[in-house]
């Protein structure tokens, strides 16, 4: 009598590697809808970080009846440690336990924090975006030697205009434009009563968390916490012309992620002018002074983009 053999036959080579080919397929295209996925979910908590920050000024508008300046400058400017937006609105964020410790009269410059010593490796969550691959402790943004925090989050002054020389409210320094012509310029307070345009058509914060020439060109001059170099306002009569600029903030002066290291005479690796730009493809989340966020793509016209960041030039606002 003839037997039967009940073994199963193995896999041949070729189906082994047409097996494997396959999985290599569907790992191709899965792979890519993993990552859109994940920076979704980053894009998303970047935009719950800007209604973070936008409920704190709101909050700090309903106290003092204003938003904070852009950057303050102290009346000693030679000293450049004022303070910005970003220490202003700490209460708004919960973080009372920071600004109750917090010396006004003291050093807000990454190079001292004399009498701020808190803000030393200090971390806010609210003001990173994490699809940022920026250093969060960047000492090498120039003069950050004791490593406050670099923030992704930049305050708009306004926008620079098309001329040359000042003009009304801008000031054209060694290191760029100064505007106050949005709502956030230094060392003067705004509310909702200066936004003529309209809150929902006006930018107050953006991202300003990504790259430019690979290298950190982000309004954190001195450490993210620091403020205005001197006490003029733009346009004022202040000492120190060649000295005018902030951090915290900028004049809007090029289009969303411009690869842009000098323009002229203008330095615009960090100071008045810096860029407004992300690691989300293709634009940035802005905050309009509503609360609502946007994200506003990095192909908008850039008269379109002046038109959302100054408060009241009557303009219409189509984007």
């Amino acid at each position: 009598m003839v037997s039967r053999s009940n073994g199963r036959k193995a896999f041949t080579l070729v189906e082994l590697l047409v097996v494997i080919a396959i999985i290599g397929v569907l790992i191709a295209l899965l792979l890519p809808a993993v990552q859109q996925a994940r920076e979704a979910a980053r894009r998303m908590q970047c935009t719950n970080n800007l209604k973070q920050i936008g409920l704190a000024f709101h909050n700090y508008h309903d106290t003092y009846q204003s938003f904070p300046c852009g950057a303050r400058g102290m009346d000693d400017w030679s000293l450049k440690n004022g303070s910005n937006w970003r220490t202003s609105i700490l209460p708004g964020l919960e973080q009372n336990n920071v600004f109750d410790q917090l010396n006004f009269s003291g050093s807000f410059a990454g190079n001292s924090y004399a009498g701020n010593e808190v803000l030393i490796k200090l971390k806010i969550d609210a003001y990173l975006c994490p699809s940022s691959a920026l250093e969060v402790f960047d000492t090498a943004v120039g003069n950050n030697d004791l490593g406050g925090m670099c923030h992704h989050y930049v305050g708009l002054q306004g926008a620079a205009p098309t001329v040359p020389g000042n003009v009304g409210g801008y000031q054209d320094c060694n290191h760029g434009w100064s505007c106050n012509n949005g709502l956030l310029s230094p060392n003067e307070y705004r509310g909702f009563r200066s936004c003529i345009d309209g809150t929902s058509n006006t930018v107050l914060i953006s991202e300003q968390s990504g790259l430019t020439n690979k290298l950190n060109r982000t309004a954190n001059y001195y450490g993210g916490w620091h403020g205005a170099r001197n006490y003029g306002y733009v346009g004022s009569t202040n000492p120190g012309c060649s000295d005018l600029w902030q951090s915290g903030t900028t004049c809007l002066r090029f289009a969303i992620n411009s690869d842009i290291i000098q323009v002229g005479a203008t330095d615009t690796t960090y100071r008045n002018n810096t860029i407004l730009n992300s690691f989300h493809p293709g634009g940035v989340n802005m905050l309009f002074t509503d609360g609502s966020v946007h994200f506003i793509p990095e192909t908008i016209d850039f008269d379109m983009l002046k038109r959302l960041v100054v408060r009241a030039d009557g303009l219409v606002v189509n984007y």
